[in-house]
């Protein structure tokens, strides 16, 4: 997880490299975020399996899993888009 997290952080909150800014209350998205929304995917994750659902699947950390992650910290934790 924690290669998991720096990635999404990489692309996301990295003060001087984030390629796509996420930004609350005027703040860079943060890792204890990244970890928090992450923690919301496993549990989609884990709905889906038990319920045989193909929504949510595990990609081993790919683009996929890291956009699905990003749609919940916009979605569910009130980041936007920075500049």
């Amino acid at each position: 997880m924690p290669n998991f997290v720096d990635y999404v952080y990489d692309f996301y909150g990295h003060p001087t490299e984030a390629l796509y800014p996420l930004i609350k209350d005027g703040k860079l998205l943060t890792k204890d975020d990244i970890i928090k929304a992450f923690n919301v995917y496993r549990k989609r994750l884990i709905t889906a399996l038990c319920v045989k659902s193909s929504h949510y699947t595990w990609g081993d950390g790919d683009s996929l899993d890291r956009e699905r992650v990003r749609d919940i910290l916009i979605n569910d934790f009130n980041y936007n888009w920075g500049a």
